[in-house]
């Protein structure tokens, strides 16, 4: 067996069991939900049927057990029950280690769960834990639907139109329209219905489905549904030409024998030598053009389907692209410093196009963050089942797109994060309803684009930040000292110091200490900021800004004595220059508004006299603004951002380096980790 189609099919059937879990805590929250239903029983029966045929008939004969007990539910139309929930979530999570690895499966499990299936599902199981019996595969049906509305059916308040829309909605149709019955238009009445509809309908829905549009309409107009033989129309997967099908339905075999003859196209001579009906002649054409939409639009399915790539080809992409900036950059520097007028419109022609291309390369690492969010509806939901409390997951701003390196590397960090808020945030049922909450208590995920960073919270509703043992806590562990009297953000910080935790008791969630400290070394490594909020009674906030990309972004390039840095384009807010001040300041006004102030030359050092006028760059920071004073602004830059190794995480405010068009090095400033150790320093000067 081909590897690489090995490989591919283990990454479809990750997807269709992640895609499994979705549905199935859907129906926990509604169990008649039949769409969902439905949904997750297609997903067990592509893994099933692939699964045997790459090789894995364990995992194939496993899938269609579960399948069978999620049939059964289907087919009876029953909701949902909570043991179905439990045995196919926990079947899920089987299937994905016989698929991943199949020698760490434990027989003991496949027993239990064949057992609750078994039962479920009324099916026995044959010898050796394989099925019975081929479950029969639900396929397409075309349906023949023809609709006379009443004559006062207009009166009656009856959108023909709308009723044909919820057909269509069924599936793959065909419709025209009958106007034998409308009269001239002298003895045309305006409130009378005349037409009527003739429909051709292939779905995978069940004919009671087709009714149901109808409910509201049985008894008053003239309703007929009738599943087709699919052989009418279609030969195998190829469409009947229009002579075969009037050949099969309106004629008699000696007729056609004899016309066969002569050796003619058949249609011509049905419709010629044999008289056939002008009408039967039209529902064929009817027929035949329903038939070559339905295979049609099969094929476009087909071509729409996404083309799978490696992560590590999109990355060696990306490299290439940032070397192809670089050298670009380099270029244009060449021909500014040569003169040439003749090549400054072709560097300008390289520069748009390696602009576009690294656009589109970026691009096709974006992702969602829903893809992200979307693991933890299943974690929420066991966490919620073993701590004995009722928690709900709320989730908002999932379109929002971000590198895929990035979304990787949140994985466990927002775990933690997860984890924390349903067991130390989100009180027991009994104990929200004496505090006047709701039984249920809420964990939010959001995500939202802030300038260059996307914030990413992780809230509740729970009890809120204890600050009192918080800060005895941190008086016992010696973070600080017995008599200080720190601000409630210096409480706050406290617990995500190594170690630090408030629980009572170790269990296997937490009280061990090592969660918000991996969560905070996490985001650090990704040139991203972790802060926290709450108060007593009213929840826990914990809010990450994550750089957007970690490859290649649009700069300001700056100078500052012979230092170059690059500012992240998407924090500038403006630039203006101005007189060197005589005396340090830490405020300038612009405008109405107070902007903290701080020169380029006390942050990073000076080398070299300061000229007699500065540059001043105001930076936005998520809600606020920083003004930093530098001694030239260059402008724009596009960069490619190169990690300096461990030096830069004791650098505070620098985020990586670029490399120039003249081989210089240039710092990549971090605005946020700028304004946060500003506000450190001014409140310590205060105190």
């Amino acid at each position: 067996m081909n590897d690489r189609l090995v490989e591919t099919f283990l990454d479809e059937a990750r997807e269709l069991l992640d895609g499994l879990e979705d549905h199935l805590l859907d129906l926990e929250k509604n169990p008649e939900d039949a769409d969902a239903l439905n949904a997750a029983f297609r997903a067990l029966h592509s893994i099933k049927g692939s699964a045997s045929m790459f090789g894995f008939d364990d995992a194939g004969a496993f899938a269609h057990e579960v399948e069978a007990a999620l049939d059964h539910f289907r087919t009876a139309h029953l909701p949902v029950t909570p043991e179905l929930s439990d045995a196919v979530l926990r079947s899920r999570d089987y299937l994905r280690v016989l698929l991943s690895n199949p020698d760490a499966v434990e027989d003991d499990e496949r027993e239990d769960l064949l057992g609750i299936l078994v039962s479920l599902s009324g099916k026995k199981v044959a010898p050796g834990g394989g099925a019975a019996a081929e479950l029969p595969e639900r396929r397409d049906t075309t349906y023949r639907v023809t609709y006379k509305p009443s004559a006062d059916s207009y009166r009656r308040g009856v959108r023909p139109e709308t009723l044909l829309s919820e057909l269509r909605a069924l599936g793959k149709s065909s419709v025209r329209c009958s106007r034998e019955a409308v009269p001239r238009l002298a003895d045309l009445e305006p409130d009378t219905s005349y037409l009527a509809w003739d429909v051709l309908l292939t779905t995978d829905k069940p004919q009671s489905a087709i009714r149901d549009v109808f409910i509201f309409e049985e008894g008053s107009s003239d309703i007929h549904v009738s599943a087709m033989d699919a052989a009418e129309f279609m030969d195998g997967e190829e469409v009947k030409r229009l002579g075969e099908i009037l050949a099969e339905t309106v004629l008699p075999a000696a007729s056609i024998q004899e016309a066969l003859s002569k050796q003619r196209p058949i249609g011509e001579i049905l419709v010629s030598d044999l008289n056939a009906p002008p009408d039967a002649v039209e529902d064929a054409l009817f027929k035949q053009r329903h038939a070559r939409t339905v295979v049609q639009n099969n094929r476009d399915e087909v071509e729409r389907k996404t083309i799978r790539i490696r992560s590590e080809k999109l990355d060696a992409l990306l490299n290439l692209v940032g070397e192809l900036v670089t050298v670009q950059a380099q270029l244009s520097q060449a021909v500014r410093d040569s003169g040439d007028r003749h090549l400054h419109g072709i560097t300008d022609y390289v520069k748009r196009l390696a602009s576009e291309l690294r656009a589109t390369s970026m691009e096709l690492r974006l992702i969602p963050v829903d893809t992200l969010f979307g693991k933890f509806k299943r974690l929420v939901r066991d966490l919620g089942k073993n701590l004995g409390k009722d928690i709900e997951l709320m989730v908002d701003g999932g379109e929002t797109e971000m590198d895929k390196s990035v979304i990787d590397a949140l994985t466990d960090p927002l775990m933690h994060l997860v984890r924390n808020s349903a067991d130390h945030g989100i009180e027991k049922p009994e104990e929200r309803e004496k505090r006047g909450k709701p039984r249920t208590g809420v964990i939010k995920l959001s995500a939202l684009h802030v300038g260059a960073f996307v914030r990413i919270s992780v809230a509740d509703d729970g009890g809120g930040l204890d600050r009192e043992r918080i800060l005895r806590k941190a008086v016992e562990r010696g973070l600080v000292a017995a008599d200080a009297r720190p601000s409630d953000e210096e409480i706050d910080q406290f617990i995500f110091a190594p170690g630090f935790s408030t629980a009572e008791s170790v269990s296997n969630l937490s009280g061990r200490g090592v969660g918000l400290d991996v969560v905070k070394t996490a985001i650090d490594q990704l040139g991203g900021t972790l802060n926290v909020h709450g108060d007593t009674g009213k929840g826990t906030e914990f809010t990450l800004d994550i750089p957007l990309t970690l490859a290649i972004i649009d700069g300001f390039l700056v100078r500052s004595g012979r230092r170059m840095f690059v500012i992240p384009l998407a924090s500038v807010d403006s630039c203006f220059e101005r007189a060197r001040p005589e005396d340090p300041e830490r405020l300038i006004t612009r405008g109405d508004e107070f902007i903290p102030y701080a020169s380029s030359r006390v942050l990073f050092g000076s080398d070299g006299d300061a000229p007699e006028r500065e540059e001043i760059v105001i930076v936005s920071v998520f809600d606020s603004k920083l003004a930093i004073g530098f001694d030239q602004v260059l402008g724009g830059y596009q960069t490619v951002i190169k990690p300096i190794g461990e030096v830069a995480r004791y650098a505070i405010g620098v985020s990586g380096a670029a490399i120039l068009a003249d081989g210089g090095i240039a710092l990549i400033l971090d605005v946020a980790a700028l304004a946060k150790k500003l506000k450190d320093t001014s409140v310590k000067s205060q105190k």
